[in-house]
């Protein structure tokens, strides 16, 4: 069964990949303005950190650090996830949901890794990049196991923002037109771009605590650039997993409920 779900994925990501080549100038478009909106965050932390020697505890270098790793986070999810949650709306409106639930496999795997973007994908070696300069800059010291749970914590990043992003997508199915789903993107990883402590003002901090502890948004960046360059917290690590298990289960319970209401085109 996996190695039939493998296969499956791989001519996805074939398909992709010759869809993306059919449009090179498209393409090349997207690399340079991924590119180039790294350069202007580049200027705005340098801005920053010429007036102050620190943001909430974070250095330059930490915050460097932080920014790289929201970058591989955010070129990850939108390159394997963004595109089939912002489809959805669209696949309900025009019936076509029907010929995905149609095909003999499970819709859920369908619906979230049919299409692949390969154009944020740019940004991995660029965010690698600045993640090893902070490093080396800071003179942190980076071990195997911390290396370790970086990746866990990137992948559980990954997978627990699909899941938010997945449940709020499968909306489109009572709501019919749901465009929403970019500005929920949007708005999320403007979030979590920053230090987490820099909410902890806000309301009183409930809306620190909401996206610390109810979605922890702010985590799937703040906490792997906490484990390499600040303190290593291991009850949030195991909460930050949890999370990302519990979304996923969840949103395999939304995606259940939302077809059994679900009225195809030929009804």
């Amino acid at each position: 069964m996996r190695a039939r779900y493998g296969r499956i994925l791989l001519r996805f990501w074939k398909n992709s990949l010759i869809r993306e080549m059919m449009f090179r100038g498209h393409f090349l478009l997207n690399v340079v303005s991924e590119l180039s909106w790294v350069v202007l965050l580049l200027i705005f932390v340098d801005v920053i950190f010429h007036k102050t020697p620190d943001v909430r505890g974070w250095t330059q270098e930490q915050y460097l650090f932080l920014m790289g790793t929201h970058m591989l986070v955010t070129s990850l999810f939108e390159s394997l996830f963004f595109g089939n949650c912002w489809r959805m709306s669209h696949l309900v409106r025009t019936g076509n949901l029907d010929f995905v639930l149609l095909r003999p496999a499970n819709p859920q795997f369908l619906l979230s890794c049919e299409q692949i973007d390969f154009s944020p994908l740019a940004n991995l070696p660029v965010a690698l990049g600045i993640c090893g300069y902070a490093v080396v800059r800071q003179g942190a010291e980076i071990t195997t196991g911390k290396i370790g749970v970086f990746v866990l914590l990137i992948g559980a990043g990954v997978l627990l923002l699909y899941a938010v992003l997945f449940m709020f997508a499968m909306t489109s199915v009572w709501l019919i037109r749901q465009t929403g789903v970019d500005h929920l993107w949007f708005y999320a990883v403007s979030l979590a771009r920053y230090p987490a402590e820099i909410y902890r003002k806000f309301v009183g901090g409930a809306l620190w605590f909401a996206l610390v502890f109810v979605v922890p948004v702010l985590l799937v960046s703040n906490l792997p650039a906490n484990v390499m360059m600040r303190t290593f917290e291991p009850l949030l690590v195991g909460y930050v997993v949890l999370s990302a298990c519990v979304m996923l289960a969840a949103s395999t319970v939304v995606m259940r409920l939302a077809l059994r209401a679900y009225r195809s085109a030929s009804s």
